[in-house]
């Protein structure tokens, strides 16, 4: 450790004092103390350093600190060995008005360091651990290494990418070269709100020194509504849970270079998050009630149980066998001057990986090798990362059905499978294709009359003819407008449906598949989690064919212009029988008990019970509800909420992108 002691008098408020200082050879961080004494009131003071490095950005620190007479206070920073660093020490322009106290200050620095071989370490994705070598030059240190990767980032490739030149009345050089412009598109998911942050390597924290004019980046939901934008310096974002589309915006007269980029890679950086109940790490949520005795912070720690992703925590090993062995654990040495110390840290278990880590992603945190201070806020602390290797492959899929069943039946039900998926490939476009699809489905349904994977194959092809996903809007419109049918063909496709669904439930033995959602499965039993995802998928498969078939009575309804007592009986007991199977008023099926609502003149609680749907989807607003909310505040005769709501139309759901 080598001390320097420097000494300043601050007469006045607004003084700068400078000193230059030449770090040693192998100092890695400072730890310092400024003392201040001999004045009446409370003084502030602004602590600047900065080192310039060659081709890197300076490394600058910087502080804000307030004293009393006589007071002193304690700080670290990082710094490079064998570069000048500048020491910058200044009062407060308004610090001690009125006060003729001359300020004396005492700064002291000492240089502390370990040298380390690799300053950014990368594991690979192999079971092999990595090797690093740590000396200290200046005096004898601790060694006591710790590493976390509390980040991942997931690479995207673009989907579009489209290369134009710019106006040439304004974007065009002196020399006479024309500029063109390069959009990139990425779309990605979130399954959870997420804090999240693009990233291009190649181009990000470069400005003077980067041959790219302009980079500017743009996040926008399915509504073509922006939630950031962001150029050379990215900024974190919270996003709810949806799909989003990335924009890229690249400029240069060069359209080689543009070229070269068409397939940029982009990460999307997020941050992982501490374990569930970290002040009781040893307890499960159960436990954790009785810690909380409060149900409203329950449910917060049950949400971020589902929706986090836990950091993942590295072990440190003496030999190059100890993450296979478990043997060798190394948690500290005494570094002496001269004396280098090896040791390798190891890779994460597969099984802590976050979920959906997909391959290719890159898992990365901080490393530091002395102790004394946390992770986040050591002073020398360096950046080591993690590449997901590619998934673990199932040996034992298969291995049950090929024990329980012969080759005869197994072929019979690939051929059977290949089937479906050609059905489901069929496009149906043309009449020529609709001929085909419907010639095709109706010999599979003969040949497979009670298979409801099948029948639920038809039902989506049926919908997808008749763009039934938004057929409770065409509903809300002929309700609105009061249309009567002009056209029989207008009842054929909601009958079509109707009894597309009818074959998909009764193909279902309810009762059975009643009697085993009742049941708790053993789940490390291979069988019944096998039986657990069928059943799961034929509980889908009958809740969308009951869902659908709703929608088509209403639409059937409302093309009639008036109810009858058989079409209103069919909708109250296919609605009785999808109640018991999910939540009516969940985000997707919600929308048929306010149609009910709406049938029975209750139209206040439908457009309740539609604005809790609203503010129960966490996903990014969807159009179709706001528009049945149009509806339905038209209906009620408050035209001056309609006219509120249809400003708010405009914000919530524009109608393009706005320009960069």
């Amino acid at each position: 450790m080598l001390l320097i002691a420097l000494a300043a008098n601050h007469g006045k408020s607004g003084q700068i004092e400078r000193r230059f200082i030449e770090v040693p050879f192998g100092a890695t961080w400072v730890e310092a103390t400024m003392r201040t004494y001999g004045f009446d009131t409370a003084r502030r003071f602004f602590i600047d350093t900065v080192q310039l490095s060659p081709l890197q950005r300076p490394i600058k620190w910087e502080s804000v600190a307030t004293f009393s007479s006589p007071s002193s206070k304690n700080f670290a920073f990082r710094v490079e060995g064998g570069q000048t660093m500048e020491l910058a020490i200044a009062q407060f322009w308004s610090s001690g008005i009125g006060s003729h106290e001359t300020t004396i200050v005492d700064f002291e620095i000492a240089f502390r360091g370990i040298n380390i071989s690799k300053e950014e370490v990368v594991l690979d994705g192999s079971e092999a651990p990595v090797r690093i070598d740590a000396e200290a030059l200046l005096s004898t240190e601790k060694l006591v290494p710790s590493a976390v990767l509390n980040k991942i980032r997931v690479p995207y490739r673009p989907i579009d990418c489209k290369l134009h030149a710019l106006s040439a009345d304004r974007d065009k050089l002196p020399s006479g070269k024309q500029i063109l412009a390069l959009t990139l598109t990425y779309k990605f998911k979130l399954e959870d709100d997420a804090e999240l942050k693009p990233q291009i390597p190649l181009l990000n924290n470069r400005i003077y020194d980067n041959k790219f004019e302009s980079q500017f980046y743009m996040i926008s939901d399915v509504n073509k509504r922006v939630h950031a934008k962001g150029d050379v310096y990215p900024d974190s974002s919270k996003l709810p849970k949806g799909e989003y589309t990335v924009q890229l915006y690249l400029r240069h007269d060069n359209v080689q270079y543009l070229e070269k980029m068409k397939q940029l890679v982009l990460f999307i950086e997020r941050k992982l998050e501490e374990k569930l109940c970290s002040c009781y790490p040893s307890l499960h949520v159960q436990d954790y009630m009785f810690k909380v005795m409060r149900f409203d912070l329950l449910l917060k720690v049950l949400v971020f149980a589902r929706s986090s992703q836990d950091i993942v925590r590295l072990n440190f090993y003496s030999q190059p066998d100890g993450p296979l062995t478990g043997d060798g654990s190394f948690n500290s040495s005494d570094l002496v001057p001269g004396v280098k110390e090896a040791f390798y840290v190891g890779p994460p278990a597969k099984d802590k990986l976050p979920k959906n880590s997909r391959e290719g992603s890159v898992l990365f945190g901080p490393i530091s090798y002395e102790g004394g201070k946390s992770l986040q806020k050591n002073p020398a602390s360096y950046q080591i990362s993690y590449i997901v290797p590619p998934i673990k492959l199932d040996e034992d899929k298969g291995k049950s059905s090929s024990d329980a069943k012969s080759v005869s039946e197994r072929l019979e039900e690939e051929v059977r499978d290949a089937k479906i998926k050609i059905l489901a490939s069929l496009n149906q476009g043309t009449d020529e294709e609709r001929a085909e699809w419907k010639k095709l489905s109706q010999s599979l349904k003969s040949e497979y009359p009670k298979y409801t994977p099948l029948l639920a194959k038809i039902l989506e092809g049926v919908l997808s003819r008749s763009n039934i996903e938004d057929k409770f809007h065409h509903f809300t419109e002929s309700l609105r407008r009061h249309r009567s049918p002009a056209k029989v063909c207008q009842f054929q496709m909601p009958t079509k449906i109707i009894s597309a669904s009818d074959e998909v439930v009764a193909s279902i033995d309810r009762d059975e598949l009643a009697r085993y959602c009742a049941l708790r499965s053993d789940p490390e039993d291979e069988a019944t989690e096998k039986l657990k995802k069928k059943m799961e998928t034929t509980r889908d498969q009958l809740t969308e064919a009951l869902y659908q078939k709703g929608l088509a009575l209403a639409e059937l309804e409302a093309l009639k212009g008036e109810s009858t007592a058989d079409k209103v009986d069919m909708f109250e007991e296919n609605f009785k029988e999808l109640k018991k199977w999910v939540d009516l008023k969940s985000s997707k099926y919600g929308i048929l008990s306010v149609f009910r609502e709406r049938h029975h003149g209750r139209l206040g609680t439908a457009l309740k019970v539609l604005n809790d749907m609203i503010q129960d989807d966490g996903s990014p607003p969807k159009k179709k509800f706001y528009e049945l909310k149009l509806s339905l505040l038209d209906q009620i005769g408050w035209s001056h909420l309609v006219v509120y709501e249809k400003q708010w139309m405009q914000v919530r759901f524009p109608s393009s992108l706005p320009l960069f």
